[in-house]
């Protein structure tokens, strides 16, 4: 009866549930797009790595709010912090050169020292 079920499923071409992604996050000039992995500062696109795009969504996510390194490598890498471990370090001074960097009246990246990151709209 198993594998008579199996065949039926098989036949009806039982699909995937699709990923529901958020809707679009704007703070001051950068936008972010889950829906086409773009974010863009100041109108112009910005060409992220998907990773780096991630680490964006997760911060923008929670705007204001601290994530610290072992949140972030959990989201993002799933997997924890270790002992020496600068990945997130890494990924976000990559993402200061290109939002940051670009951006013409804030700085978006915060870094709460000893703690992590935020995303924050500060006047530069």
């Amino acid at each position: 009866e198993l594998v008579a079920r199996v065949r039926v499923a098989a036949r009806r071409g039982v699909r995937a549930q699709e990923v529901q992604r958020g809707e679009t996050i704007e703070i001051e000039e950068l936008v972010v797009d889950p829906r086409s992995f773009q974010a863009y500062v100041d109108g112009e696109n910005v060409a992220l790595t998907p990773t780096e795009f991630r680490l964006l969504y997760a911060l923008a996510s929670e705007p204001g709010r601290v994530l610290t390194r072992d949140e972030l490598l959990q989201k993002i890498w799933g997997r924890r912090l270790t002992r020496r471990d600068r990945t997130v370090d890494v990924f976000v001074r990559k993402l200061r050169e290109k939002i940051d960097g670009r951006a013409s009246r804030h700085t978006f990246l915060q870094t709460r020292y000893g703690v992590g990151y935020k995303l924050e709209a500060e006047p530069k």
